[in-house]
């Protein structure tokens, strides 16, 4: 009697259940707009390659906004990955790297260092950063759930059992949205849905932007503070991300996609920031490139036609760092020390080969 009454409670318990799901997942279908995401083509890209990736750039949208796996890959012959998200932060590169290190032999992985991302306190500070990404790990992967423990604990599980919390579409899209979803919205290579007038999905990871700002825009970035440049936060998890390279026999490059000269120059103690990526660098026999600091303004004649706002590349300023940035890495690959091609500090490259974006008056000579 007693285990018929445990059985009974079980099934029920298990029926409870499978209604929960089937209630949450017809949530999801009708209000989640997961078919307009870049990150969750990227993802779904990501296992497509499983195996055959060697390079990995990883990093916010100064990440995928600037590195064309396509062109890298003509000019190096490698096979390289763009898993770079918006407002990734450091414990989201460290599971994305995870992530793909887990199917693929990585020889060589890109860091890219733009400060927002290091001066966080917490990932609980922005929480769609985390969701951009594990909404599309798999659902097997282990590394999903570590990551989502770690940013949340058990505050996490509402977003991750009903992603609609957080990707609400608005009413008036939701025709269109069933529409896709229903047709061709998930059709692997299908980048329609993330095809703007101003902005597109290119594959692997690189998206691209048509646009371009104007001088005004160009100013202060945000507070750097000069004592702590990269909080506990950021330290810890890019200290995991040199830990596990290590472990896998993993080359690590530390890279900055070039900002605009004058919006560095006017960001206070952005050289404090660039001295503590050096001093990682130093420490752990990296190789640090900060494309904010390259010497030689012929070879990236970067001007305001060439950013999208403030900060971000737009597509013909990414044409122009990818084909620096694959003549130095080629130089690097070879084992030739690329450190003399950049300055050190903001004041110098202004003073010396200042970009376009840099008022005449702020050059020397």
């Amino acid at each position: 009697m007693q285990r018929r009454s445990i059985g009974k409670k079980m099934l029920c318990a298990l029926a409870f259940a499978a209604v929960a799901a089937a209630l949450c997942a017809g949530v999801d279908f009708l209000l989640a707009d997961d078919v307009h995401s870049y990150s969750r083509i990227m993802m779904q890209e990501l296992y497509a390659g499983a195996g055959s990736i060697d390079t990995l750039f990883i990093g916010s949208s100064h990440c995928y906004r600037s590195f064309d796996p396509a062109f890298v890959d003509e000019q190096l012959g490698t096979h390289s990955f763009n898993a770079g998200t918006s407002q990734q932060l450091a414990d989201g590169s460290y599971w994305l790297l995870r992530e793909a290190s887990a199917e693929n032999d990585l020889k060589t992985v890109y860091l890219e260092t733009f400060f927002t991302g290091y001066r966080q306190q917490d990932s609980r500070d922005i929480p769609l950063a985390t969701f951009l990404i594990t909404d599309y790990m798999r659902p097997t992967s282990p590394n999903r759930y570590r990551y989502l423990w770690e940013m949340g604990g058990l505050a996490a599980l509402p977003d991750l059992i009903l992603p609609a919390r957080h990707i609400i579409a608005s009413p008036d899209e939701l025709p269109a949205l069933w529409r896709a979803k229903l047709t061709d919205g998930y059709a692997p290579g299908n980048y329609a849905y993330v095809t703007y007038p101003d902005e597109a999905y290119a594959g692997r990871g690189y998206v691209y932007v048509t646009g371009q700002t104007d001088v005004g825009w160009f100013g202060d970035l945000g507070a750097i503070d000069p004592q702590q440049p990269l909080t506990d936060f950021g330290r810890m998890y890019v200290e995991r991300i040199i830990d596990w390279c290590a472990q896998c026999g993993i080359r690590l490059v530390l890279v900055e996609a070039p900002l605009p000269g004058a919006s560095a120059a006017a960001t206070p103690d952005y050289d404090a920031y660039a001295a503590a990526w050096r001093a990682y660098a130093a420490e752990y026999g990296l190789e640090y490139w900060n494309f904010t600091l390259y010497r030689d303004a012929g070879a990236l004649p970067l001007g305001p036609e060439h950013f999208a706002d403030a900060h971000h590349l737009n597509r013909e300023g990414a044409q122009l760092f990818d084909r620096v940035f694959v003549q130095v890495a080629a130089q690097s690959n070879v084992g030739q020390d690329v450190s003399a091609l950049f300055y050190d500090t903001i004041e110098e490259k202004t003073a010396h080969s200042p970009d376009g974006t840099v008022p005449a008056a702020g050059a020397a000579g």
